[in-house]
């Protein structure tokens, strides 16, 4: 019997755990590429690319397409949103641009200027979005390239 007890070595990765805010009293110009969660409070002008969760919080405002996993929207986002799991859009959010979900959830109060699209998103190896049956390919600028 030991005198100390033993430590716990489990590690716990940095994706699993990773949590980033753009605080209220920031104004973020650029496209932001994360496998963890992000929480806006502030103004992102710029496309969310890869992301785990992403939270946009009541007041905040994205211009620029949002790809996650599950996205929460409480301020305004001017773009495509397209989650593999689920959207959000809470009573004082509104989504200007089409929203594509597997599942999707809009409060009394939410407002949607655009399509919706619900259906399981099959994701390219970068976590883009592919396009549907028939549809064009669809081209996104990062960092000035084409894809």
């Amino acid at each position: 019997m030991s005198m100390f007890p033993r430590r716990n070595t489990t590690t716990v990765t940095p994706q699993a755990t990773g949590y980033s805010v753009i605080d209220g009293q920031m104004h973020v110009r650029g496209d932001v590429e994360t496998e963890g969660s992000l929480r806006i409070d502030g103004r992102l002008d710029g496309s969310i690319l890869r992301a785990d969760m992403v939270v946009i919080g009541t007041g905040a405002a994205v211009v620029g397409d949002i790809t996650a996993r599950e996205v929460i929207i409480g301020g305004s986002v001017t773009g495509n949103v397209a989650a593999t799991q689920r959207v959000e859009l809470q009573s004082t959010g509104g989504v200007a641009g089409d929203i594509e979900a597997a599942a999707v959830m809009i409060q009394e109060g939410g407002r949607v200027q655009g399509r919706l699209s619900i259906h399981p998103i099959a994701l390219d190896d970068r976590g883009a979005p592919l396009p549907a049956h028939g549809e064009p390919p669809r081209l996104r600028a990062v960092h000035g390239d084409a894809d």
